[in-house]
């Protein structure tokens, strides 16, 4: 990379999502059940450390968007894993975890329909395709929670593996611009 040039941080923070999404949503699925194990600590740091360092870089490209996004999602992966963590330690009761992940995955699904209808100012459609598989995830996932339905937290779970795919081809095409340009 040439002198005082910046590099693209949204592969970082497409991978982070991508990765984290993937196994928390194999366990989702019912795939692998012991995929959960795995996915709190990917939220700590990889879907969230790694995206909130995204978002950071995001201000030196100047991309507003990015920065929105890279931080909010990573955030919400630390939150999210704190949130299961500090249950099982007792820190937050084990009654409240239910009604609290059913209010975070409302708020997560408003912002994210926001994101979602700015993502179609952009023209990109691997990126609208993205929002509108997490937007879609958001929604099923409230539904499952508040319905109670396994079947459909399962069909959740096989959605947020499509969206994860569809977010580490959008990290492929990052990077993929380096070499080419």
């Amino acid at each position: 990379m040439a002198e005082g040039k910046v590099g693209n941080p949204g592969p970082l923070g497409l991978g982070g999502f991508a990765l984290t999404t993937f196994v928390l949503n194999v366990h989702n699925a019912g795939l692998v059940p012991a995929a959960l194990d795995a996915a709190l600590p990917l939220g700590l740091f990889y879907g969230g450390l790694a995206q909130l360092i995204a978002g950071v870089l995001e201000m030196r490209t100047g991309n507003t968007f990015g920065i929105a996004a890279f931080g909010s999602y990573g955030a919400f992966w630390i939150a999210l894993a704190s949130l299961v963590y500090f249950t099982k330690l007792g820190l937050v009761p084990a009654a409240a975890l239910g009604p609290a992940l059913g209010i975070t995955l409302i708020a997560w699904t408003i912002f994210t329909t926001i994101m979602t209808i700015l993502t179609f100012k952009t023209g990109n459609g691997v990126l609208i395709t993205l929002f509108v598989l997490l937007d879609l995830l958001f929604i099923l996932l409230v539904i499952g929670h508040y319905s109670g339905s396994k079947a459909i937290t399962t069909f959740a779970g096989y959605e947020g593996i499509l969206t994860a795919l569809v977010a580490w081809y959008l990290m492929y095409l990052g990077i993929k611009e380096q070499f080419e340009g």
